[in-house]
């Protein structure tokens, strides 16, 4: 299922992040559900799941898709610190939020 494989991903970058300099920062998953407004008479309602990656370090945090995650996992090097991390992630052209104090 695709939520074992957003668990496995996030445990790896997770792993990474906790073996590099990045320690403090957090891999988890983030899910994103959406119900059509309308459905056809008779017919159940959908809802579809989004996965996505969240590495937040505290101070900021970015949403990776699931192939996005997959691909930080071998990017992230031992002596990486946290402005390597999110240099990476911006570079993947991610959009990267600033957590403002008290969040």
């Amino acid at each position: 299922m695709l939520v074992d494989e957003a668990r496995r991903i996030a445990a790896a970058v997770g792993e990474r992040l906790n073996t590099s300099g990045c320690q403090g920062a957090t891999a988890t998953v983030k899910t994103d559900e959406v119900s059509p407004k309308s459905v056809p008479a008779g017919a159940g309602r959908p809802t579809f799941i989004s996965y996505f990656i969240r590495v937040d370090d505290g101070t900021r945090m970015a949403d990776l898709t699931l192939g996005q995650a997959a691909g930080l996992v071998d990017d992230i090097e031992p002596g990486w610190n946290s402005d390597q991390l999110f240099e990476a992630i911006r570079a993947m052209e991610v959009p990267i939020e600033e957590k403002r104090s008290g969040e």
